[in-house]
């Protein structure tokens, strides 16, 4: 069974971390941090430009 975390880094096998962006209905799970908050980025980039530059 994964454990899904909000933030944080992944410390086994069996867990992910997930992440929904405050200005829509995206969502995303990943299996490092580093890659949850690259896609966020990239989110933000393309769907919110305004809120990304604030970031």
């Amino acid at each position: 069974m994964v454990t899904y975390r909000r933030g944080g880094y992944v410390q086994g096998a069996d867990e992910a971390v997930e992440r929904t962006c405050d200005h829509c209905e995206w969502h995303c799970v990943a299996d490092s941090y580093p890659e949850l908050i690259r896609a966020y980025q990239h989110h933000l980039r393309e769907a919110h430009p305004k809120a990304w530059l604030r970031v």
